[in-house]
């Protein structure tokens, strides 16, 4: 049994920390060249963040045992969708951004679905 919101989440923050590691690394942000955000301790908040959000969600697409972590993970990783997005925004990364509202879909679709057993 599975959970497709919880993967959707996964594959948000995925690719939002490739997204993040590129952007810490690059001398210019991906696909905003006119901001540089490369080594600033937000890059690294970014990353960090995101690496979370994909364990949450990893550990959210399977059957996480107890509503109390289940409801531990949902609030925390509603959080850091919420607080990623602003960080996206303040370094102006709209990929990053559009990443987090894909995992944002997928909170809901967790938070408001039942899970499918394929």
């Amino acid at each position: 049994m599975r959970h497709d919101g919880g993967l959707l989440m996964a594959l948000g923050a995925g690719l939002g920390l490739l997204v993040s590691i590129f952007n810490y690394f690059a001398p210019v942000a991906l696909l905003a060249p006119t901001s540089s955000v490369a080594g600033t301790p937000a890059a690294l908040l970014a990353i960090a963040a995101t690496f979370i959000l994909l364990l949450a969600g990893l550990v959210l697409a399977g059957n996480a045992a107890g509503r109390g972590l289940v409801a531990f993970l949902m609030t925390g990783a509603l959080l850091g969708i919420l607080g990623t997005a602003l960080v996206a925004w303040l370094l102006e990364s709209q990929l990053l951004l559009a990443l987090m509202l894909v995992c944002l879909i997928g909170w809901l679709l967790r938070a408001f679905t039942r899970r499918s057993y394929a």
